[in-house]
Order: C-alpha cells, then sequence, then structure tokens
C-alpha cells in the first residue's frame, strides 16, 4: 500500500468532493431512479488471464478486465476461469494467478449471473467497495465470454454472484510473475 504521507492536500480535496458527489447524487428521497444498463450481447475473450494494468498509480497490481457482455441462452459453459493478482510480499512481484473450475459445479454461478440486475437506489450508498473478480466462462469448443456480474441498487456487484464465485472449488493452474 502507498504510503500517503506527504500526497498533495490537492488530491485529498479531490477525493472529499468525489465523495461527497456521489452521497450527494445518491440521496434525493428515495425514490427509484434509472435502472443500470444489462448487457445486450457477449463479449467473447481469450481463456487466459489479461494483462495487468500498467501506467496506473500502482502499476502492476490490477487486471485489465476490459468489457464484459451478457451470457447467451443458448452457451454451455463447461468451465470457469477466475484471475486475481497476488502480491505475496509487500516489496515482492506481482503474481497473476490463473484458477479453473471444470464440470457441474458451475450450477450456482450461471443462476447466479441469471438474476435480474436491480434497479438505482435513490437513497444514500454506503462508500463499501466490493470487487469485481474477473471471471470468464469457457465453453467446450474453447469459446469464452466475460460475464458481466449483476449489480444490486447500488452499482455494485451482488452479493449472492460474488458469494457464487467464492465459493466454487477453483484450482491453480497457472501464476506469471510480473
Amino acid at each position: 500500500m502507498r504510503n500517503l504521507r506527504g500526497a498533495h492536500p490537492a488530491g485529498a480535496v479531490t477525493v472529499s468532493l468525489g465523495l461527497v458527489a456521489v452521497l450527494a447524487g445518491c440521496g434525493s428521497g428515495g425514490s427509484v431512479v434509472s435502472p443500470f444498463p444489462a448487457p445486450t450481447a457477449p463479449v467473447v475473450v481469450a481463456a487466459t488471464c489479461p494483462a495487468p494494468v500498467t501506467g496506473s498509480a500502482s502499476p502492476g497490481l490490477t487486471l485489465d478486465p476490459g468489457p464484459a457482455g451478457n451470457v447467451p441462452a443458448d452457451f454451455v459453459a463447461v468451465a470457469a476461469l477466475r484471475c486475481t493478482v497476488v502480491t505475496p510480499e509487500p516489496a515482492g512481484p506481482t503474481v497473476i494467478r490463473e484458477e479453473r473450475v471444470d464440470g457441474a459445479g458451475l450450477d450456482g454461478l450461471l443462476a447466479a449471473l441469471a438474476t435480474p440486475w436491480a434497479t438505482r437506489r435513490a437513497e444514500a450508498c454506503l462508500l463499501a467497495l466490493r470487487v469485481s473478480p474477473y471471471v470468464a466462462l469457457v465453453a467446450a469448443d474453447g469459446t469464452a465470454i466475460r460475464p458481466a456480474l449483476p449489480v444490486d441498487g447500488c452499482g455494485q456487484p451482488q452479493v449472492e454472484v460474488v458469494d457464487a464465485i467464492s465459493g466454487l472449488p477453483w484450482r491453480t493452474v497457472r501464476e506469471k510473475q510480473r
């Protein structure tokens, strides 16, 4: 984690104003606002982990997931792929871990991905951020798609979806040091 001591005060002001803007935008009386747009087309991806983000404030610590889409009704997933970034020690190298699940254990995940997207809430949302894991579904022919994770009323991945992903029996198939 980066030490923020000595950081420019303008950065703190920008973050503070951003948080105020988020809270102000969410707190307009409790009525329902416009829905979050659910994706309408699948996004085909490589059946491997994407490259890490470079040139950011914390290079190599996040993946560049690119866009995500819907899961077509006729898409038959035989496996799922999950990619995570691991830094074993604070000063250690960044490792991209590729994990896979094969077989019938995917039913819960597929059901969770099929849940409806929530309508945007008008009341204030918690500032807790749920991480959207990088997940791809793989068909028998090797075609992989990246499903968008259904969101709750605050635009965060639904807890049930994150739990379905976390609950799978992932096995590590590759680790790449970056």
